[in-house]
């Protein structure tokens, strides 16, 4: 049944598999991408719900255009999926996509709840995978960290902020600084902003955080999207900030007045689900799997500087690129359990906190 994880291009150099891309993927016959043709039952898309952005960016390479060239099946992307919009489609028995890039800490909430299929890890070989990362009904889709970044005329090197404390202390650091707009990573960010050790952020304690956060909120900013937590820095709206090490390290790498640093760094993840009702299943669960492919998944560690959840692809990838990417070994992975059971009573404290300014 499975491939177990069978090389996505067999006879190349790992360079060449790294810089494959859409347009080599889509060059190379089926047999070479280390499939046979799969003809049984296709349709001819898959509708995938994601975020956008450089995210998308990168998955298509990695994914969207590798598993058309080996299917025939095209992708077809549709805005973010969050768990508002999976329970309209559960209640209205109408699911209107087919695979979705939800949020590390949303998959868990929405499995509990009973929305998503189980994943069919007879196609993978789950032990080659992060066990944070490999769920029963969902699968972690990359190593990312929530790490502070900050604008280089405002902080120079010689006054570069060292962790999250800095963004708390107005009186050497003073200015406006930008969080998002959640309650998941913002209130670890804001205990450890607080001075709470990194194995004391769980279970977090909600009205500590919300208190930080009180300490800071005259200066703070809001940001909702990945792409406008970078720009808001670059720009020097905002001084200091929260953001993804793959929004800003592409802006720092072309030499924007940005930084950041990887230390106290909360590392996070989308996650790659099936939602219960799914209209094509069998493909969906292809391409999951082909997700977990180490080739794929360094083809897309190299187009964003996030880590694989399959660590046999860092071997595909130069040790220059490796040493850009956020290390699983250090820092704190967000706790994905304490959200799936205390989620909803957090977020509407964070919520209500939110209304209150």
């Amino acid at each position: 049944m499975g491939h177990k994880f069978r090389p996505a291009v067999r006879g190349l150099s790992r360079r060449e598999v790294v810089k494959l891309g859409a347009a080599g993927a889509a060059a190379l016959p089926l047999s070479a991408l280390g499939f046979p043709a799969i003809a049984q039952d296709k349709p001819e898309q898959l509708v995938i719900a994601s975020g956008g952005g450089a995210l998308d960016e990168a998955y298509k390479k990695a994914y969207w255009d590798t598993f058309t060239a080996k299917t025939g099946i095209k992708i077809i992307t549709t805005e973010y999926v969050g768990l508002a919009q999976i329970q309209a489609m559960q209640e209205s028995n109408n699911v209107s996509v087919d695979v979705i890039n939800i949020d590390g800490a949303e998959a868990p909430v929405a499995g509990k709840k009973g929305w998503l299929v189980p994943l069919d890890w007879s196609l993978s070989d789950r032990s080659k995978v992060l066990p944070i990362a490999a769920q029963d009904d969902h699968v972690l889709a990359e190593v990312a960290a929530k790490v502070m970044a900050w604008n280089t005329d405002t902080f120079p090197a010689d006054k570069a902020p060292k962790d999250w404390t800095a963004m708390w202390d107005l009186a050497n650091f003073p200015g406006k600084r930008s969080l998002w707009k959640q309650a998941f990573q913002t209130l670890e960010v804001a205990l450890m902003g607080d001075g709470v050790p990194l194995d004391k952020i769980y279970p977090i304690d909600t009205d500590k955080a919300l208190a930080a956060l009180d300490k800071i909120r005259p200066e703070l900013l809001w940001w909702e999207s990945g792409a406008q937590s970078a720009q808001l820095i670059v720009d020097g709206e905002s001084g200091i900030g929260s953001s993804w090490s793959g929004r800003v390290g592409k802006p720092k790498g072309e030499g924007a007045h940005i930084d950041f640093t990887f230390n106290q760094a909360l590392l996070v993840a989308g996650a790659w689900a099936i939602i219960k009702g799914s209209k094509n299943e069998k493909w969906s669960q292809e391409f999951v799997a082909h997700t977990l492919i180490p080739e794929n998944q360094a083809i897309y560690s190299e187009t964003i500087a996030y880590g694989p959840v399959v660590p046999d692809a860092l071997k595909l990838l130069p040790a220059e690129r490796v040493k850009e990417l956020p290390d699983p070994n250090n820092g704190l992975f967000s706790n994905y359990a304490f959200w799936a059971d205390n989620g909803d009573a957090v977020i509407k404290s964070f919520n209500d906190w939110l209304t209150k300014g």
